[in-house]
């Protein structure tokens, strides 16, 4: 999620006399949290609206930096307890209420599959330490599809509070060395300052280009435009220009911070060197500073309706990405003219309101005596502990849930009721329980390697000493048949092993392309790596599985296509002496399970063919020597794909397996590769197979 800092109007405010106080810089904050809020409801509208977090970040950099070289001007020295109690007052009332009202709802109002990870993040957020959970997010292939958290927003805190700690100690640091060697510490500053934004800025450039989607929330790659907001601060630089000039810059900011919301998209590289248009327009309006003139960016920026939402911008952010997720969650539809209205009025309702009654109440309340301002401080810390009661509330509600799973496996017949007679039970909770169903995992979640690491890393199944070597490689399609993989192999004391990588099929060929539309170098490693591995211990067997929709491309940038290169790579193996079994995908089933569960248990949808674009199945045709098996009857039976069979739930997200479900399948799993493999052996090496189709689902020859 790209969006606005969350810190927002907190920025300052508190610090700003009327003699200090820059109207100019609370409009801006207006259209900030305006294009970013408008950005959340109707991304089509303003789809680079994001870049609010940039124009904040500057202004953090611009207000606080300036709080505190005017504390050292003044008194020599900064006193690090009063600023934090300061930060603590300004900050931590409106947004620890916001977390604890998240909290409370979260049981109500979210899918209980969205709990365990909702009330993770709530404890993330209160630690100030979000956005390093979504950058770890970001980079978990599994984690790509899961929905967004209530408190995702609170990313951009993070990175601010972060610049809190380390800022104030900085500028002590700097003032400290200084004296030490009898210099002016303004420049010595400066210095500073410029290296962290020139180191910075370089290496938020080269991250968006190798991860973007780790470059978004993490401190290094964003802390540039908190310098830059300081180094403004420290040259003063509005006194450089002429009003007339100063004018000038200022529209001209204006106008690069809205181009840059309409402009941009999610398809920008950010933050990276685009970052630098919003920022650098930012302080082009600060330089701007204030003006008589009725043609001028101050003349708008302070008027009543900037002003206002200037003001409320702090908790207006803290409350509309809240809202936007439970009201979303709540329709499960887009949202419409009318719902992204209500949601607005109710995100500036609640934001004026929390302004009033609880930022207010506690920022300009009277301090206590400087000797008790541990005591003061004292204050604050049991707020931490809101969100761990709002995660020991839930735990315990998972529990509960969970308890009412039974113990009796019969319970559960899963896969293995579709070729019963017999009736399913009634149970009280389906398997896994709801709460922990993105949880479900197969057995080999603990040893792939990362997507940016390609030395192969096998779970080993079965009798490690038992004749029959097989292997199982792919991506996470693949990986989703490890358990009944596993319980078959345990079954037949199979010498079995697993070798999968998130988003990286067996392609030792090809440059595959990510979910960020940018090569994968390591996926091309790790396929030579495999094909070595497979010439050293040479299984019996190997099984090829992948997700359907991944794009690869030769890296000899010759023109053959996928299916050509797949035939090459199963006719090399085979040329070992080794046999080559391949599963069709599974379909894509286009909803969030958390979703459709929430709303009736035995949703469905309908069945879509993914036969024309699954590369196996398109090689299979042209090589049909190879086997290919499809447990498409068993995902989708009649056509049709329910989230429940027997009593087990199918789907862990939208395209994944339950590793519940998948150890469901082991019989019928091991009894289609016993007949894939006797088929193979039947037709012997070269010779397609001519067998009649498996289980009478009309499958095409040599499909099992």
């Amino acid at each position: 999620m790209r969006s606005v800092s969350a810190s927002l109007a907190a920025t300052g405010s508190k610090y700003l006399t009327k003699l200090n106080f820059r109207p100019e810089i609370q409009g801006l904050r207006a259209i900030a949290v305006c294009s970013v809020a408008v950005f959340h409801v109707w991304p089509w509208l303003v789809p680079g609206g994001y870049v609010g977090v940039d124009v904040f970040f500057v202004i953090s950099g611009f207000l606080i930096t300036g709080v505190l070289l005017r504390e050292v001007d003044r008194t020599g020295r900064i006193d690090l307890l009063a600023f934090y109690i300061r930060r603590a007052r300004r900050l931590l009332p409106a947004a620890m209420l916001v977390l604890l009202l998240v909290a409370l709802a979260t049981p109500l109002y979210l899918p209980s599959a969205l709990w365990r990870d909702g009330t993770n993040e709530l404890v993330y957020s209160a630690f100030q330490l979000e956005n390093w959970r979504l950058a770890a997010k970001a980079i978990d292939y599994l984690a790509m599809t899961s929905a967004p958290s209530p408190v995702q927003h609170y990313w951009s805190l993070s990175i601010e509070e972060q610049f809190y700690v380390v800022w104030p100690g900085l500028i002590i640091g700097v003032v400290w060395l200084s004296r030490k060697v009898r210099g002016p510490w303004r420049p010595l500053l400066a210095a500073v300052l410029g290296a962290i934004f020139v180191v910075s800025l370089a290496t938020s450039v080269w991250l968006t280009l190798v991860d973007p989607a780790r470059a978004y929330f993490v401190t290094h790659t964003r802390i540039w435009e908190l310098a830059l907001g300081a180094l403004l601060c420290l040259s003063s630089a509005e006194m450089w220009f002429s009003e007339r000039t100063r004018r000038v810059l200022g529209l001209a900011g204006i106008a690069s911070i809205l181009a840059a919301a309409f402009l941009f998209s999610a398809k920008t590289p950010f933050p990276g060197y685009a970052a630098l248009l919003p920022t650098v327009a930012a302080a082009l309006v600060v330089v701007s500073g204030q003006s008589q003139s009725s043609f001028s960016a101050f003349a708008l920026l302070k008027t009543r309706p900037f002003q206002f939402l200037g003001d409320i911008s702090y908790s207006l952010y803290l409350w509309h990405w809240p809202i936007i997720v439970f009201f979303t969650q709540q329709s499960g539809e887009a949202i419409g003219f009318w719902g992204g209205s209500a949601i607005l009025t109710a995100s500036v309702g609640l934001g004026a309101a929390t302004k009033i009654f609880v930022e207010d109440r506690f920022r300009f309340r009277a301090s206590l005596p400087a000797r008790s301002r541990i005591v003061e401080l004292a204050i604050f810390a049991p707020v931490l502990l809101v969100p761990l009661i709002g995660f020991c509330a839930v735990s315990i509600e998972i529990a509960r849930q969970q308890a009412l799973v039974s113990n009796n496996p019969d319970d559960y017949p899963g896969a293995t009721s579709l070729f019963s007679n017999m009736p399913v039970p009634a149970v009280q909770a389906y398997a896994p329980s709801l709460p922990t169903i993105k949880r479900d995992l197969p057995p080999s979640e603990g040893c792939r390697p990362p997507r940016d690491e390609s030395e192969p890393v096998g779970c080993q199944f079965g009798d490690p000493d038992g004749g029959t070597r097989v292997f199982l490689i792919g991506d996470s399609h693949a990986e989703q048949w490890v358990p009944a993989f596993a319980k078959a192999a345990s079954e037949r004391r199979w010498n079995a092993k697993s070798f999968t990588k998130p988003g990286c099929p067996l392609f030792p060929t090809m440059i595959m392309f990510g979910e960020t539309d940018r090569p994968f170098p390591e996926c091309l490693n790790w396929g030579q790596h495999i094909l070595r591995i497979i010439r050293q211990q040479r299984p019996a067997v190997v099984v090829l599985g992948q997700r359907d929709n991944l794009r690869a491309y030769p890296d000899d940038g010759s023109p053959r296509p996928v299916s050509h290169t797949l035939v090459r790579l199963w006719r090399s193996i085979e040329a070992l002496g080794i046999k080559v079994v391949v599963i069709a995908d599974t379909p894509y089933w286009g909803v969030k399970p958390e979703q459709c569960l929430a709303r009736d248990r035995q949703c469905s949808v309908p069945y879509r063919s993914v036969a024309d674009r699954d590369p196996l199945v398109v090689a299979q045709r042209l090589y049909p020597h190879v086997p290919l098996v499809d447990f498409r009857d068993v995902v989708c039976p009649g056509n049709v794909c329910p989230a429940v069979i027997g009593n087990v739930f199918v789907w862990r997200d939208t395209d994944h397996l339950t590793a519940t479900y998948s150890r469901s399948m082991a019989d019928i799993f091991g009894k289609r590769m016993d007949a894939a493999i006797k088929q193979l052996n039947a037709a012997g090496p070269g010779h397609p197979v001519t067998s009649p189709p498996a289980h009478g689902h009309g499958l095409s020859p040599a499909r099992i």
